[in-house]
């Protein structure tokens, strides 16, 4: 909140310093440069001679919004999330219930199941056992990634980054929250793309979202790719889905979820070098042809237009 509070300048006061600041401090700033790009107006008020009451006004109006977003989609996601629980199979016995929570999270097999963390194993009663008892070699934090965020629910310790955040529950839920509850229903857990899908989009008609005329959150939001942030939020808004939270809290037992966001942002924004950067660059283009289509690569995914004969041509024509 200290970089909203300055005056002037604080849009660059990190990037002034001697590489001293914290994580959390490194986190608060580029978490700030992202608010300004979806809300340019933070930048003007900063910099603007006032005392800061407007900008004070426009926090708490963010604020509000924010809340008030979080507790529609969490409202939405309980009802859907047991819809998709209940279409599975097998069917779940009991049925999940879109009402009462109570029930979910690891007092029911199919929650559990993808909540369990992947260290352990979820068919091993000895496991369901430990979980729901709160033993100590059992327990559910954010150092553990759920099953629900890997593809098919399995993880291998010796490649741990494979099928990570390609669940089709994972884009079912963004699609779900970002491009419409309808569209989230395109996409079935028992169908998963392999990493080198090729979707045949020439031979494909023209049907698929063009006959949607309702904006959309990604249409209000102008959104035209996958953000990792937006992936994040999905998978915390999941995650107290399947949980047996009745309300919103950012600590459920153990398991913090403000620190599960922070995994997951540090594993997207910040890959220790150029080999896993790729990675995360074709993973984003993974999940871009899931949600936007194949037809809109360019958009997420632009040409080095240095490197084709246009360019080659003018600088060509300037010798």
């Amino acid at each position: 909140m200290s970089l909203l509070a300055e005056p002037s300048g604080a849009s660059s006061a990190l990037c002034d310093e001697d590489d001293q600041h914290t994580e959390e401090e490194e986190r608060t700033y580029q978490s700030f440069q992202q608010l300004l790009r979806w809300v340019p107006c933070v930048r003007s008020l900063i910099n603007s001679q006032s005392d800061g009451y407007q900008l004070n006004v426009a926090y708490q109006k963010l604020n509000k919004g924010a809340d008030s977003a979080r507790g529609d989609d969490a409202s939405s996601l309980k009802k859907t999330v047991a819809s998709w629980l209940n279409e599975s199979r097998p069917t779940p016995n009991p049925p999940i219930s879109s009402v009462d929570k109570s029930r979910r999270g690891f007092y029911h097999d199919a929650t559990g199941e993808l909540l369990c963390p992947v260290d352990f194993h979820w068919a091993n009663p000895r496991t369901k056992e430990g979980i729901r008892n709160y033993e100590p070699d059992f327990q559910v934090t954010a150092h553990s990634w759920p099953a629900f965020l890997y593809s098919n629910g399995k993880y291998d310790p010796d490649d741990p980054t494979k099928g990570l955040f390609k669940s089709a529950w994972l884009v079912r839920t963004f699609k779900h929250i970002f491009t419409s509850p309808s569209s989230a229903g395109e996409i079935r857990p028992d169908e998963e793309e392999p990493l080198g899908y090729q979707e045949s989009s020439h031979k494909r008609s023209r049907t698929s979202g063009e006959r949607r005329t309702r904006s959309n959150i990604a249409t209000i939001l102008g959104m035209r790719s996958v953000q990792p942030r937006a992936i994040t939020y999905s998978a915390v808004q999941l995650r107290f889905a399947l949980s047996s939270c009745g309300a919103w809290r950012i600590v459920d037992d153990e398991f913090d979820h403000r620190q599960f966001y922070i995994y997951i942002i540090d594993y997207f924004e910040h890959p220790p070098t150029s080999a896993t950067k790729a990675s995360i660059d074709t993973l984003l283009v993974w999940w871009n042809r899931k949600v936007f289509g194949a037809r809109n690569v360019s958009t997420y995914l632009p040409q080095n237009v240095a490197q084709y004969s246009v360019a080659n041509t003018s600088a060509r024509r300037c010798q």
